[in-house]
């Protein structure tokens, strides 16, 4: 028994993932087409409706993990497209030949490394979290306590500068 749950409380969600597993499962599956993902929101989902199950309505547990996957599932996308957006920004960065004056590949790193450190100290840490040691937005944000919404736009805002940095004619 976990808390202030009783061991009927612990059938109730045990009936519940019995249930509900499989149908959750290929919900996320048909968002995100990601078998291990999915299994990973589905779990999420359930943990979160076990640590809250004394704080949930128990008639209303399964829609709620249906919008929480639904929402997890956004994130994970979301997420996605901002990775494929920096992973594009640094493929035309690396691009040789596309241009008549194209920097030497020093001289780009040189132009990244100016616009990372032109970045305020908690959006380069943020960008560092997500993109070198590759952590999820939603990691970053448990540790610094902060919505991941605030993430995502801590990293819009780093890849505008670097933009911006490798938009300006040197």
């Amino acid at each position: 028994m976990r808390g202030n749950m009783h061991a009927e409380d612990n059938i109730s969600i045990e009936k519940l993932f019995r249930a509900n597993y499989a149908s959750l499962y290929f919900y996320a599956f048909q968002m995100i087409n990601e078998s291990e993902t999915s299994r990973d929101i589905v779990s999420d989902a359930f943990e979160y409706v076990w640590k809250n199950y004394n704080k949930l309505d128990a008639a209303t547990a399964k829609s709620y993990l249906y919008v929480y996957i639904r929402t997890k599932c956004i994130d994970h996308i979301r997420h996605l497209q901002v990775h494929e957006q920096y992973a594009q920004f640094c493929l035309s960065m690396t691009q040789e030949g596309i241009e008549e004056n194209f920097c030497e590949p020093e001289e780009r790193i040189l132009r990244l490394r100016k616009a990372i450190r032109s970045l305020t100290p908690r959006t380069r840490h943020i960008l560092e979290e997500c993109y070198v040691r590759k952590k999820k937005y939603q990691e970053v944000a448990d540790e610094l306590e902060i919505s991941i919404s605030a993430v995502r736009k801590h990293i819009m805002k780093a890849l505008q500068t670097m933009r911006e940095e490798f938009a300006k004619k040197e």
